[in-house]
């Protein structure tokens, strides 16, 4: 089996195979009413990403693949739902090694669809070779140093450090999501899109808790990552502006309420409260200088006795 491809099945499904299909339907479905096909979904090469799967998350991936869905392009849409996996097996290749040394190891699937008219299109881009290179989605829990096996250390992905590549073993799968027929593949031999601690990464999650270690973002979540960071620092800009005038405030009151205070001491000073104690002191400085400075001006003439407010409209 040539590695990254999908090779439609020589012969119809088993009996044994259908109890495996028939198990994610909701009828018996027949051996003529079925399309299988075989493909490679991992292995433990060192990928383009410079990370690879260490065997025992070959194996556990082999257990959460089971009944996951095969997509188009990572894109998580009921519509692009193409078949269904229901058989993974673990496949060491004889004669191999991988760059990190050990016995290359491939996850290989068995997937079907339906046999109908409209999936028939679908089957011939897979007969024809051009729905050929997959991908697959999940989690893992951490990431260690291919060199020293630390989850943090001073190495670079993709440097030689003694004749050995810097790469991440990718450990302990939480979860898988799907499978995708993909143009390029982050592993050569299949393909890869890994995410971090235990969850699908969200957006919310990467600027509230981000996952320890690197993660992989997909193209749409960069977009939306950035749109997001582009209004934070917006936001931040106008924040920034509106801290600068109650700094100006209240080193200008405090002027006027404590001109014994060096207005250097003072400026100096509020640098280092946070925005609720700045406003505090703001408020407080405001209204002591408000006692000290005069609420008239002080060539106006005193309200006559008995006056009363008949002509409020016409003081300044």
């Amino acid at each position: 089996m040539k590695e990254g491809s999908v090779i439609k099945s020589a012969a119809g499904p088993s009996a044994a195979e259908m109890e495996e299909i028939n198990r994610y339907t909701r009828r018996a479905y027949g051996p003529k009413e079925v399309y299988t096909f075989s493909l490679v979904l991992c292995d433990n090469e060192i990928d383009r990403d410079f990370e690879r799967f260490g065997q025992e998350s070959l194996a556990r991936l082999k257990e959460l693949f089971l009944g996951k869905t095969c997509i188009l392009d990572h894109e998580l849409k009921s519509a692009n739902q193409t078949a269904r996996i229901y058989h993974t097996e673990l496949e060491q290749v004889q004669g191999q090694a991988t760059q990190a040394g050990e016995p290359l190891t491939r996850l290989t699937a068995r997937a079907y669809l339906p046999m109908t008219e409209g999936t028939k299109e679908t089957r011939e881009l897979i007969d024809s070779g051009i729905l050929k290179e997959v991908s697959v989605s999940c989690s893992v829990k951490r990431a260690v140093c291919g060199i020293c096996g630390k989850e943090r250390c001073e190495h670079e992905k993709g440097r030689s450090y003694g004749g050995k590549l810097c790469h991440r073993v990718l450990l302990e799968p939480t979860d898988a999501y799907e499978c995708s027929f993909v143009a390029v593949p982050a592993q050569r031999g299949a393909g890869v899109t890994k995410g971090r601690g235990g969850a699908r990464l969200t957006v919310e999650k990467l600027l509230g808790e981000p996952p320890q270690g690197e993660v992989l973002l997909t193209g749409e979540q960069a977009q939306e990552l950035g749109r997001r960071i582009r209004e934070l620092e917006e936001s931040a800009a106008w924040g920034r502006a509106y801290r600068r005038q109650m700094e100006e405030a209240v080193v200008k009151y405090s002027a006027i309420a404590q001109p014994e205070v060096p207005r250097a001491v003072m400026a100096s000073a509020v640098k280092g409260l946070d925005m609720e104690e700045l406003g505090q002191l703001e408020r407080a400085y405001t209204k002591l200088a408000g006692r000290k400075l005069p609420l008239a001006p002080q060539l106006a003439p005193e309200e006559p006795a008995g006056r009363g407010d008949e002509n409020q409209e016409f003081r300044i």
